[in-house]
């Protein structure tokens, strides 16, 4: 054994630049994945949810309201607005263009109110299976007024 040559010993310190790792490719490799999985992902927006029954339910009288009516047909599955309660079909709403229901609530709204200023309020009224996202489209219809901007806005729906 005195023929060996002597076994070295490292020192115990650690070089400082080995000890530092380089995080870029790991951030790469994460956004990488985030926006595949952004472009790869589908929203259905035609896809209905249950929605929880209302807890605390109250009337609101339609004779202080500007009322609308949104009618769904399930087994067509086409959807309706009618400007007022009466839901003739002189009062329908086209629904070709988002943006034009939007201008086409907002206007009738502005003019109910203007026609009517004692009235209080908007109410939604949603029959049958209506999406919450039509409902958003009236909502934010009837947020283009400036009439409206300062009074409530209620959605009733069907009770089960």
């Amino acid at each position: 054994m005195a023929d060996e040559d002597p076994i070295e010993l490292r020192n115990g310190r650690r070089n400082k630049e080995d000890a530092e790792l380089d995080m870029t490719a790991m951030i790469d490799v994460t956004f990488l994945l985030l926006a595949f999985f952004v472009v790869v992902s589908k929203m259905d927006p035609q896809k209905t949810i249950d929605l929880p029954l209302a807890s605390v339910t109250f009337n609101v009288p339609e004779k202080n309201c500007v009322v609308m009516v949104a009618t769904a047909d399930a087994e067509t599955e086409t959807f309706k607005v009618y400007k007022g309660s009466a839901m003739n079909e002189a009062d329908l709403v086209s629904l070709d263009d988002p943006d034009l229901l939007e201008e086409e609530v907002g206007a009738y709204v502005e003019g109910e109110f203007s026609l009517h200023p004692t009235k209080e309020a908007v109410l939604i009224k949603g029959e049958g299976d209506v999406r919450t996202g039509l409902i958003e489209m009236i909502k934010r219809g009837v947020n283009l007024s400036e009439l409206a901007k300062s009074r409530k806005i209620h959605v009733a729906v069907e009770e089960k």
